[in-house]
């Protein structure tokens, strides 16, 4: 269900609400002057942005929890549960439901690249949908470095904004 719905909310960035755009824009070291500009260039890169049910995404994410506790040999009786422990220990944040900003998925994993403090906030508050947002991040990557072929290099050490380099 969750693979379906961020294929049938495929889109470009160009689609993107404005807030969306700038959750993605802010993965970078680049000044708002030049957000504008990259955003133009960017406007070709698909994306999806959705809202999901949020006990369908506590779901997949209390299952990701739950892998990932018992590999480092923690004892977890259910994922849920484990969910429930980590958001009660979260500060809930007051974001407008009309513009509250979407949790970011890491590429071909299903995971959160980038919003984990807002998929608890949003949990932890009982929202009834949780907004997200998968971006084709090597593509995004590579119009930010044909913006400015010096990019790369002069980010080389910053590893977060090469989403080829994430682990």
């Amino acid at each position: 269900m969750f693979q379906d719905a961020l294929q049938q909310g495929e889109t470009s960035f160009r689609t993107l609400p404005t807030h969306a755009k700038l959750v993605a824009l802010n993965r970078t070291t680049m000044i708002a002057a030049d957000q504008a500009v990259a955003s133009a260039v960017l406007d070709d890169v698909g994306t999806s942005y959705v809202e999901l049910s949020t006990p369908r995404l506590a779901e997949a994410v209390g299952r990701y929890l739950a892998i990932r506790a018992d590999t480092e040999g923690a004892q977890t009786a259910c994922g849920i549960t484990l969910l429930d422990i980590l958001a009660s220990q979260i500060p809930t944040t007051n974001h407008p439901v009309v513009s509250r900003p979407p949790c970011v998925l890491r590429p071909s994993e299903g995971v959160f690249l980038d919003g984990w403090m807002r998929f608890f906030s949003y949990y932890a508050r009982g929202d009834s949908t949780i907004p997200l947002l998968a971006i084709d991040w090597p593509a995004f990557f590579e119009r930010l470095c044909s913006l400015d072929p010096g990019y790369n290099e002069s980010t080389s050490s910053d590893a977060h904004l090469d989403p080829r380099q994430q682990t």
